[in-house]
């Protein structure tokens, strides 16, 4: 699969490296999916060596794996991997929104609140979508803590998981999601009384959450191609 892109002509690589790395946190490619240079440069109307540039940066980060010289996949990562991730994201996004809930604005809590709501619609409609507004909702909450090392360090994080976490929103049924009981709503309800400790609490339930809907559906998936 290969998401359409556009890119600028001027600084090539670096763009070409944010959209490539923009469309793997939206989850716009699958665990396992191949890419082709030749290809990718093609559908960009770009020459190869941009898109060989910001490929090979993307696999030196991990998000992308090298297993030929010209054979590129998404990484298919396996149940420790993830639980790592997760638990690293549960305690840097812990960490910012504990931050966030004594600095964020009243129009940044306002938009925040409307990002989910925005969540919830995608949900029974596409999970491309609720992947990438759920992502928006997680970036939004960081960057109200002020805090851009660990931005962009959970950022890397989300490059790697990206994929997963659009299988995540393809296999777990909308009304598993979208119900009152959502962590986004008790992330947003301790914003708004300035609790910090109950907004950490609150996100990283979340990210457990997922985690555990992931790593089931992986044993599951495990045991069906066994």
């Amino acid at each position: 699969m290969t998401p359409t892109l556009r890119v600028d002509k001027s600084n090539l690589s670096s763009r070409t490296y944010e959209q490539i790395r923009s469309a793997l946190m939206n989850g716009e490619y699958s665990p396992g999916d191949r890419i082709r240079i030749a290809n990718m440069a093609e559908s960009l109307g770009i020459s190869i060596t941009p898109v060989r540039e910001a490929i090979f940066r993307l696999v030196s980060e991990q998000a992308l794996e090298m297993t030929a010289a010209t054979s590129i996949k998404v990484p298919q990562l396996d149940a420790a991997t993830v639980a790592e991730i997760q638990l690293i994201r549960r305690l840097l996004e812990g960490a910012a929104a504990e931050k966030a809930a004594g600095k964020i604005t009243k129009d940044r809590l306002d938009h925040l609140a409307q990002t989910h709501d925005r969540f919830i619609e995608a949900v029974s409609k596409s999970a491309s979508e609720a992947a990438r507004i759920n992502r928006d909702f997680h970036f939004e909450l960081i960057a109200a803590a002020d805090m851009p090392n660990l931005y962009e360090i959970v950022g890397g994080l989300w490059v790697r998981m990206g994929p997963l976490l659009h299988v995540f929103h393809s296999h777990v049924p909308a009304r598993a999601i979208s119900n009152d009981n959502h962590p986004h709503y008790r992330v947003l309800k301790a914003l708004r009384v300035k609790d910090g400790a109950s907004a950490a609490k609150a996100i990283q339930e979340d990210i457990a959450w997922g985690e555990r809907i992931l790593l089931e559906w992986m044993s599951f998936s495990s045991l069906l191609s066994a």
